[in-house]
Formats: C-alpha cells, sequence, structure tokens
C-alpha cells in the first residue's frame, strides 16, 4: 500500500466533519429567539446618605479562673525539688571533699610510713654497721691485747726467771752448810716480800727431811734481809710473781 490508498479516506473524513459543523450552525440560526430592544426611559437620581453602621461591642474575654492552691502547691514541690537537688549536689560535694581528704590523708600517712620505715631501716643498717665496727675494733683491740699479754707474757717469764735465779743465787751466797747436809737435799721456801725488795717472812713450805737443812734454808733468807733488784721489777711482775714468791732451796754443791 503506499501514499495514495490514504488520500481518498482523507478526504471523506474532512467533508463529513464539515458537513455536520454546517448542519450544527444551520439549526441553531432557525432556534435562536428574537430579542426586542425597548426604546430608553428617564431615572429619577436621589442622594442617599449612608449611616456608618455602629461597631459591636468588644466582647469581654472572661479570665481562666487560675486554681492558686495548685499553683502554689507546684511552686512549693518546684522550690522542694531545687532545694533537695542543692542539697544533694552539696553533699555530693561534701562527700567528694571528705573522699579527696581522706585520700589526701591515707597518702599523707602512707609517705609519712614509708619515710619512717626508710629511717627505721637506714637507722638499722646504721647500728648494724656501727656494731659490726665496734666488734671489729673490740676483736683488734683484743687480738692485739691478747698479742700484748702474750709479749707481756713472754717478757714477765724471762724476767721472772732472771730474778728468780738472782734471787737463788743471793740466798745460797748466804747459806751456811750443816753437817747433816747431803747431796740431792732441797727444800721449798715461801717467801714474803714488799715492792721495796725487803723480805717481810720466810716459810718452809716442802721439807728435805732433814730439820737442820731446812733451818739452815731459812737463816740463809732472813741473812740477804733485802734485795735491792726488786725495785727495778715492773710492779705487775712483781704483785703476780713475788709478793708471795716460792724458792727450791738447792745449793749447787748439793747437786748431783
Amino acid at each position: 500500500m503506499g501514499f495514495r490508498s490514504f488520500i481518498l479516506p482523507f478526504f471523506a473524513t474532512l467533508a463529513l466533519h464539515i458537513a455536520v459543523v454546517a448542519l450544527f450552525f444551520v439549526d441553531w440560526q432557525s432556534h435562536s429567539p428574537k430579542i426586542k430592544v425597548k426604546p430608553p426611559q428617564s431615572i429619577q437620581a436621589k442622594l442617599v446618605e449612608f449611616k456608618p453602621k455602629a461597631k459591636p461591642a468588644p466582647v469581654k474575654k472572661q479570665r481562666k479562673k487560675v486554681d492558686l492552691t495548685k499553683k502554689q502547691k507546684a511552686l512549693d514541690a518546684q522550690k522542694k525539688a531545687r532545694a533537695k537537688a542543692a542539697e544533694k549536689k552539696l553533699a555530693l560535694k561534701k562527700k567528694r571533699e571528705k573522699e579527696a581528704k581522706q585520700k589526701a590523708k591515707e597518702k599523707a600517712d602512707a609517705k609519712k610510713k614509708a619515710e619512717q620505715k626508710k629511717k627505721a631501716l637506714a637507722e638499722k643498717r646504721r647500728k648494724r654497721e656501727q656494731e659490726r665496727k665496734l666488734q671489729q675494733e673490740a676483736e683488734f683491740k683484743k687480738a692485739l691485747e691478747d698479742e700484748q699479754q702474750l709479749l707481756l707474757e713472754e717478757s714477765y717469764n724471762e724476767q721472772a726467771q732472771s730474778y728468780a735465779a738472782l734471787i737463788r743465787n743471793t740466798v745460797e751466797q748466804k747459806w751456811s752448810r750443816p753437817p747433816s747436809a747431803r747431796n740431792g737435799m732441797r727444800c721449798l721456801l715461801a717467801i714474803s716480800l714488799v715492792p721495796s725488795g725487803r723480805i717481810v717472812d720466810v716459810n718452809v713450805v716442802q721439807s728435805s727431811g732433814d730439820a737442820a737443812f731446812d733451818r739452815s734454808a731459812v737463816k740463809a733468807v732472813q741473812k740477804v734481809d733485802t734485795f735491792p733488784e726488786i725495785t727495778s721489777m715492773p710492779s705487775g711482775l712483781f704483785e703476780r710473781e713475788f709478793r708471795q714468791f716460792k724458792l727450791l732451796f738447792q745449793p749447787e754443791d748439793l747437786r748431783q
């Protein structure tokens, strides 16, 4: 089918629409009423005074009644709530301040306790160190004293032997041999001296078995009377060895 096949239907439809429009127009003209025009008439004008309408009286609004008791209760409740909140806030503040003070006190106490403990430990160490030093000094002093005592003992022993030999020789020089004396005889004498060397007493503590020999030994000591060498003797040696001196009397010519 081509373009030409549409031309005939198009014009037919167009003609039909034109006919309908024409028919409608003719029918409307035939039925419209005819309008009669009347001649103009005169009009009498009058002045009309318009009075302003009176404004209606304003309607008074009725005030809403307020329940003062209820309002006062609400205010009191708010005031009470604010007071309670303020009291609670103050109590919380006091509680925090109290806790802060307590913590500060605990911290200060802990610090003080730590310092005291530190001082106590330091004092304990100081005392222990002091005791150790004192012990060392005491041990050193004792060792020194022991050494000095040992040296003194050695010196005293040497001096005692020397003085004892001197006293024995001096007594033997003063001895007179009795007829009954025999070889091997000896007796032990106890001699009491004073620092000046003077003999104040002499006794036989162990007899030779011969009374004449014992008496001769006592007389020999009494003849000496004084040992001047004692005056140069150290006082310690004298007090320990020679204030009460024991002499084994055994003359040289009686020894085997």
